[in-house]
């Protein structure tokens, strides 16, 4: 006997066995039920998730024997030629092979004679998107008035190729993408019916790589079931799909978060060097990430994780906790765009895991800029600047510097290279900058009020307690001036125009040079 391929085997024959698509179904059913059945219809979506399905149980609900009906018998003459595609009233028409105008009209001739057997000569054009323009034309009359026993059904993957002048004259129903659960659901499900073993972890790896089709992910599950004959786990989705294994994403993850690039880039050289496309490292990592959320959560939520895969990533789940994670995840997500457009993916996606080791650095500005004494210790634990240091002199001001210009180069890199070029020093409670003669643009950028705020919230930050800022040398005026200076040139209405027109932003205010 012929093997019959999964997704033909478990193809729905009742409206109610279509997957995921609840609100199409309930459409379809009260239409029947009522007696309002429109007269062309219009199904969109994502291939394999159900619109042809549909279609055919629409015309066995139309040609029921006990019908016209919402449950049609399936057993009837009607039914079960429209099941096996030999029924003369039911028509399929590939739109991919049969473009032209020509096909139309031959279609159209056919239309001029009533069913032979059944109430309606139900018309499925699947890909109508691919017809010409000159076939879409031709369809206008015959959709707009067809004979009372006309029904059109189109099915599309691309309805923004349809013209508006056909999607005005059809009832149009989205089909969506079936969700990740309810594949993996429906997939234990017929491993359970046909015999064979399917782990939860396999079948919901194996619905994500679906990707919200039903079909494709029935597909999958045939070509799994050929490579590992009675039992399809992890390893098996591991060596026929090409997905990582979750335990070795869980290690890359630790690696970033813990700050560790060069043992991040291990793992992932390995996975690469191991055949695992780019894409599938990207999307199992933002995996990994978004379970840990989860877990931190609500650990219920993630059900389809076995004990083995909760015990490995629990720990560091609750390690990093919810607002690194949520963090993390965002900072993952974002960059989506760079992998997607490069030229170079293998190299996009280092750059992507490498900014994500970034993430302890991060943190650790953070806490400084929030005045964390924990954060503003540096790591070789030299003493803190400031008020421990006694607050006045120059004595140590390198240290001070350093640790200024660490803080503000994060979002402040050329007031940072202004610090790092001034001398300073600390009066009491007042922080000194002075350039030389040769840096008047830096002193006067430094000197403005953004600047001296900016300033003054870094020390706060880097010394642990506020220092107000004055900045001394050729180019920087008095804090009183400089405040003066700025709010005039601010509330310039030429300059306020040149912004708002060329764009930019005012960087440094001095006022004119004195004559000489």
């Amino acid at each position: 006997m012929t093997y019959q391929v999964l997704a033909r085997a478990w193809r729905p024959q009742r409206f109610e066995e279509i997957l995921g698509q609840d609100a199409v179904v309930q459409t379809l059913r009260n239409a029947l039920a009522s007696g309002t059945l429109g007269h062309a219809y219009l199904f969109a979506g994502r291939r394999g998730v159900g619109k042809t399905t549909a279609a055919r149980l629409l015309a066995k609900a139309v040609n029921c024997a006990e019908g016209p009906t919402p449950d049609p018998c399936g057993r009837c003459v009607s039914c079960r030629e429209i099941a096996d595609g030999s029924s003369l009233d039911a028509v399929e028409l590939d739109a991919a092979t049969h473009t032209g105008v020509d096909d139309v009209r031959d279609l159209q001739e056919l239309l001029r004679f009533h069913p032979t057997r059944d109430r309606f000569r139900v018309v499925i054009v699947d890909e109508v998107h691919m017809l010409s323009k000159a076939a879409f034309n031709a369809l206008l009359k015959s959709i707009e008035e067809p004979p009372p026993y006309v029904l059109w059904i189109f099915a599309t993957t691309e309805r923004h190729k349809i013209p508006a002048t056909i999607l005005s004259r059809c009832q149009q129903l989205e089909f969506r993408p079936v969700a990740t659960e309810r594949i993996a659901s429906r997939l234990l499900e017929i491993a359970g019916h046909d015999g064979f073993a399917l782990t939860a972890s396999a079948a919901e790896t194996i619905a994500r790589a679906a990707d919200g089709s039903v079909r494709d992910a029935l597909s999958l599950l045939d070509q799994l079931r050929a490579f590992a004959a009675d039992r399809v786990d992890d390893e098996a989705v591991a060596s026929v799909l090409g997905v990582p294994r979750f335990e070795v994403m869980v290690e890359l993850v630790e690696a970033l978060a813990g700050g560790k690039a060069a043992a991040g880039l291990a793992v992932l050289r390995r996975e690469l060097e191991a055949g695992h496309d780019t894409t599938v490292l990207y999307r199992e990592v933002g995996r990994v990430l978004r379970t840990a959320v989860h877990l931190v959560i609500d650990s219920g939520l993630e059900l389809s994780l076995t004990e083995d895969q909760r015990g490995r990533l629990q720990p560091l789940a609750q390690g990093l906790g919810e607002d690194a994670l949520t963090r993390m995840l965002g900072l993952w997500a974002d960059q989506e765009p760079l992998l997607r457009d490069a030229g170079n993916r293998e190299l996009a996606l280092e750059v992507v895991a490498l900014r994500l080791a970034r993430w302890p650095a991060v943190q650790r500005l953070e806490l400084l800029l929030a005045g964390d004494p924990g954060g503003a210790v540096p790591s070789g634990g030299a003493p803190r600047a400031g008020r421990e240091q006694g607050g006045g002199g120059t004595g140590g001001a390198g240290d001070p510097r350093s640790r200024l210009a660490a803080v503000l180069w994060d979002g402040q890199p050329r007031l940072a290279s202004a610090v790092e070029k001034a001398e300073l020093k600390m009066e009491q409670e007042t922080l000194v900058l002075r350039f030389a003669a040769g840096d008047a643009g830096l002193a006067a950028f430094a000197g403005s009020a953004a600047s001296r705020k900016a300033l003054e919230a870094a020390c706060a930050a880097a010394f642990g307690s506020a220092r107000a800022v004055r900045v001394e040398g050729a180019g920087a005026v008095g804090t009183a001036e400089a405040d003066a200076v700025e709010q005039a040139v601010q509330s310039d209405p030429a300059l306020a125009l040149a912004r708002r027109v060329l764009g930019g932003e005012i960087v440094a205010v001095r006022p004119d040079p004195e004559p000489t």
